[in-house]
């Protein structure tokens, strides 16, 4: 998990991403990383399905938030519950 520097660790895949012309091709982009094995858990190998991956990609991102709210202290933990709220 890229935590401590999650910014770079994802800017760094993104090129992998800018190339990327369908949902085949995401999963691979993908699986490597600790995204991947998140996302594509719940996902048959025959059928990737866009609205099954944005569920997917929803909850981890809803899950990092949490793990954030859980180890910081307010005012951040504070603005991330509030953020949250509407998700």
């Amino acid at each position: 998990m890229c935590v401590p520097s999650a910014r770079a660790c994802f800017l760094s895949r993104t090129t992998n991403l800018r190339t990327v012309s369908n949902v085949n091709e995401f999963k691979l982009a993908l699986e490597d990383t600790d995204y991947g094995n998140d996302i594509f858990a719940g996902q048959d190998a025959g059928g990737l399905e866009v609205q099954g991956l944005r569920g997917a990609m929803k909850e981890k991102l809803y899950k990092e938030i949490v793990h954030l709210i859980a180890n910081s202290v307010y005012p951040l933990n504070a603005f991330l519950t509030q953020m949250l709220h509407g998700f």
